[in-house]
């Protein structure tokens, strides 16, 4: 059980410095990380599409099986996103931005139908409805520059889960210091 602690201690630790260092570098360089995420998901799927190609080369028997057309989409999938990889990202913060938008008009409106059972705390949910209403106008309006600030939020998602990674490391490094004694 004391082993099994000592490695829960020690990845946990690893785990929350390398949260922390990716979290900074995306917030620093979210296009740098966004073009290395395309190519990641681009080879990979690359590496299916000739991985499958090649099994169904290997198990055809009167034609060619499943496995080789299969392998054929995913080469074809990992051109498009290689190639057009701006271009479908630009479609995630507009579907983003319609949702937000959309979101926002039902608080709003929700917002004002309290106006008159909640006295003053009413105007909270009008200010988080049209806050809602800004983030949906603002990613509709420049997708890709908007695409890059929720990369960087995601950077910081990973500084504030690696914050917590430490915390459990010190609960756990704690705690583990109690037992012995």
């Amino acid at each position: 059980m004391e082993a099994f602690i000592q490695r829960l201690e020690r990845s946990t630790l690893w785990q929350a410095v390398i949260y922390f260092v990716l979290g900074v570098l995306i917030l620093l360089y979210p296009r740098f990380f966004f073009d290395v995420m395309v190519y990641v998901i681009a080879g990979y799927l690359a590496i299916m599409g000739i991985w499958m190609i090649f099994q169904g080369l290997r198990r055809r028997q009167g034609g060619l099986p499943p496995t080789f057309f299969m392998g054929l989409i995913y080469l074809i999938l990992a051109a498009v996103v290689f190639f057009f990889a701006d271009t479908l990202a630009s479609l995630l913060p507009i579907l983003i931005g319609a949702l937000f938008l959309f979101g926002g008009i039902i608080r709003l409106i929700q917002a004002l139908g309290y106006r008159q059972s909640m006295s003053g705390r009413w105007l909270w949910f009008l200010i988080g409805s049209l806050l809602w209403i800004g983030v949906g106008i603002l990613m509709l309006t420049n997708p890709f520059s908007s695409l890059l600030v929720l990369f960087q939020l995601f950077g910081g998602i990973l500084i504030a889960i690696a914050v917590l990674e430490l915390f459990l490391y010190f609960t756990i490094r704690s705690t583990k210091r109690q037992a012995r004694y």
